[in-house]
């Protein structure tokens, strides 16, 4: 490839002619970035081009930009996809002699004459020779450009290059014409059945109807009683297993233990106190560890002289803390006048208490593990009920998620770094078909009505169950269901529908206005100007009631 240089997207025309001037090589290659400005214009690549000429400088593209590829070979440059190419995807053709420069070789042989022998080549401009013509070889005359250029085989990569080709539009028009036409008809064709639309509003007299009443849903698919509707009892149950890091602190070092002296100078009344009576010293607790009586007071000389008893006692937590010296003990149990006169006194320091931290299960770490499995569990056990109860109707506050047991590999308290939790829960939930279930409420009410009335769902009106009972150990979801809709005359949508097709207006009305409960009807034709009957394609025409309330009911 000769010299290389690099060119910036930005760099100018004028830039890269001077990088040509400067160089000193006579093959050049231009790596050009994609998008460069320079390859968006063809009057640039031309200048390029001729500039290139002008130094006696061969000059190559080197781009991975296709459209860049495609407008350099069209100037005539020199194309390669990327320096790792062996061979350009575009390589210009050797240009044609002109036709002025044809040829005209002299092919005889020198018999005696005074010229040399050999073969002359001369213009076909100059004098020809007076003796045998000599034979004449004329090169093909040069195309016109666009029939000129034909790519070289290494060209196959640049694909979106296009050769112009003159276009045959009569014989286009030969295939396109009939094609169109039938579109056309197909068109017309289909805005016949599909167009045309007709909407028919029956106005009825009802009543308001609002009830509530209990329902049951049974997951007993072997379910025969008409009053308890069928539903699907969902039930997934997982385990989850995890190990978790123990941050509890506590202190198992040793405590402080001793022999103290208790007095009693409050009265001649001997006290009792058990194993486990709390006392103090230098803000650190001790308790009793075995039960003692303190005797009574005595006077002697005059004077009182205490009652007393030695007991032991130990610090209630370890540590070396404990180790307090000799010093007067206070029971914190009794009220602060007798603490004067019944207390404990050492006479030397406590001994054995030291420090030991080690690390445990805390109650926070157990309930931390446990947080954490149950939301993971919870998580996998919606996503498949979910999954299960795909198309059918769940209310949330019926799914039930119950733990079915927690183990662990050590207890809160235990010494342990680390500790593993296993929890398993059952997942419940009852699904239902909203639409079954909607006719089946719907039909349930309509047994506390005259049986030749319906109730209708109106706009406004709605079918609202709430959550009473979850019994699922029986398989069944009882719910209260709350009705509000209106009550008229029994009228079959489906079978009015099927004998207003094909019938013009007057025709429609006389039908709709000898229905019983009907008290008027509105119907309207899409688009107006086209339509004068009802079609007779069910799909066609919507029939919508109406209800003109006349009163509520009881």
């Amino acid at each position: 490839m000769g010299e290389i240089l690099y060119l910036e997207p930005d760099e100018e025309i004028t830039s890269v002619i001077d990088k040509l001037r400067q160089s000193t090589g006579h093959r050049i290659s231009l790596v050009v970035p994609r998008g460069a400005t320079i390859l968006q214009s063809v009057i640039n690549l031309k200048l390029l081009l001729k500039e290139a000429g002008n130094l006696g400088k061969e000059i190559a593209i080197v781009t991975a930009d296709k459209i860049g590829r495609n407008l350099a070979a069209q100037v005539g440059l020199t194309v390669y996809e990327s320096l790792k190419d062996p061979r350009p995807i575009y390589q210009p053709p050797k240009p044609d002699l002109a036709k002025e420069e044809v040829l005209e070789i002299d092919m005889r042989k020198t018999l005696g004459s005074e010229e040399p022998a050999g073969v002359s080549v001369h213009h076909f401009q100059g004098r020809p020779r007076a003796s045998v013509e000599p034979p004449k070889i004329i090169p093909k005359p040069i195309e016109s450009e666009k029939e000129k250029f034909v790519p070289s085989p290494a060209f196959s990569k640049a694909k979106n290059l296009k050769i112009g080709h003159r276009i045959n539009w009569p014989r286009i028009g030969k295939i396109v014409l009939p094609i169109l036409g039938f579109v056309i008809l197909l068109v017309l064709v289909g805005s016949y059945f599909v167009l045309p639309k007709v909407t028919i509003n029956i106005k009825v007299q009802a009543e308001k109807f609002q009830k509530s009443q209990d329902m049951t849903i049974s997951g007993d698919t072997a379910n025969s009683d008409p009053s308890v509707f069928t539903g699907t009892l969902i039930d997934v149950s997982k385990d989850k297993q995890d190990q978790f890091t123990a941050t509890g602190q506590e202190d198992l070092g040793g405590k402080a233990s001793g022999t103290i002296v208790i007095y009693n100078g409050l009265d001649s009344n001997s006290h009792s106190f058990s194993a486990g009576t709390i006392l103090s010293s230098s803000s650190k607790t001790f308790v009793l560890k075995n039960a003692i009586v303190v005797p009574g007071a005595t006077v002697q000389n005059l004077k009182i002289v205490p009652g007393t008893v030695n007991a032991n006692i130990e610090a209630q937590n370890p540590g070396s803390d404990s180790n307090v010296g000799a010093g007067r003990f206070a029971f914190v149990n009794l009220p602060a006048a007798e603490q004067d006169a019944i207390y404990g006194q050492s006479t030397q320091s406590l001994s054995g208490g030291y420090s030991k931290q080690v690390q445990v299960i805390s109650q926070d770490d157990y309930n931390k593990a446990q947080a954490q499995l149950t939301s993971e569990l919870n998580e996998a056990i919606n996503s498949e009920i979910q999954k299960d109860a795909a198309g059918l109707q769940i209310i949330d506050k019926a799914q039930i998620i119950e733990p079915q047991g927690v183990t662990t590999s050590a207890n809160v308290g235990d010494q342990a770094t680390n500790f593993t939790m296993h929890l398993t829960e059952r997942g419940r939930v009852m699904a239902y078909s909203k639409d079954n279930f909607q006719n089946f409420v719907i039909k349930e009410m309509e047994q506390q009505i005259p049986a030749d009335k319906m109730i209708s769902l109106g706009p406004d009106d709605s079918i609202t169950p709430v959550v009473k009972q979850t019994n699922y150990d029986q398989k069944q979801l009882i719910l209260t269901v709350s009705v509000t809709g209106e009550v008229s005359s029994k009228l079959d949508v489906a079978q009015i529908k099927k004998e207003l097709l094909g019938k013009n207006k007057t025709q429609a009305n006389q039908l709709l206005g000898g229905l019983s409960g009907v008290s008027g009807s509105e119907i309207s034709y899409t688009p107006s100007w086209w339509i004068k009957r009802i079609p007779n394609y069910s799909r066609n025409v919507s029939v919508n009631l109406q209800y003109v309330l006349s009163g509520n009911n009881p």
